[in-house]
């Protein structure tokens, strides 16, 4: 019983280093992410000159990354992570017609975009095509190519990778699209074996 008290002790010191050194980890990138938004609205408090489509893009790509930060630290299962992806995609102001893409809140697909890549990481790989669905939802209403977006290139394996690998992650964010694809789908974007 002794024995067992102290593996149950050093598993859990074990355990508690691992949280607080990921917990590290993920304060010092969101101090990054701060830092660099701050910078941005300091040169417009001091009335300097900046590009300010730049900003809006860098805006939109610190909230993604903080999107995808929440999601990977959700403790939710895959089924209640696909629920909350359809629900985000079906966000609605109720002030224009289904067949307008425009009045939907855009972010909204790309935060359940994230929810369904965890929930396919999580092993619920019917996900796949929610991935791809929620990114091209934002492409449509943002007016963006669907060549930008991802596709399902098969389900077994599973593997989902950008549609055109040309287009590069700048000219992603430079259209418009905050999400650096082709390095957050690197995992997907190889077979991977359902078990």
């Amino acid at each position: 019983m002794r024995l067992l008290k102290i593996i149950l002790f050093f598993a859990n010191l074990i355990f508690v280093a691992s949280v607080n050194a990921e917990s590290s980890k993920r304060a010092a990138e969101i101090d990054k992410i701060y830092q660099s938004d701050q910078k941005t609205r300091s040169l417009f408090k001091r009335g300097d000159v900046y590009d300010r489509a730049a900003e809006l893009k860098s805006d939109a790509a610190h909230r993604m990354r903080l999107f995808e930060m929440m999601v990977d630290d959700l403790p939710w299962t895959a089924r209640e992570l696909a629920l909350v992806s359809v629900i985000l995609q079906h966000t609605n102001t109720g002030s224009e017609s289904e067949e307008n893409e425009s009045w939907r809140s855009q972010e909204n697909h790309l935060l359940g975009f994230f929810f369904a890549r965890k929930a396919a990481r999580l092993g619920l790989f019917e996900q796949a095509g929610s991935m791809v669905s929620r990114v091209e939802r934002y492409l449509k209403a943002s007016g963006i190519p669907r060549d930008y977006g991802l596709e399902l290139v098969s389900r077994m394996p599973l593997k989902v990778c950008p549609i055109n690998p040309q287009i590069t992650d700048e000219q992603r964010l430079d259209a418009g699209l905050p999400l650096r694809l082709t390095e957050i789908m690197k995992e997907f974007c190889h077979p991977l074996m359902s078990e």
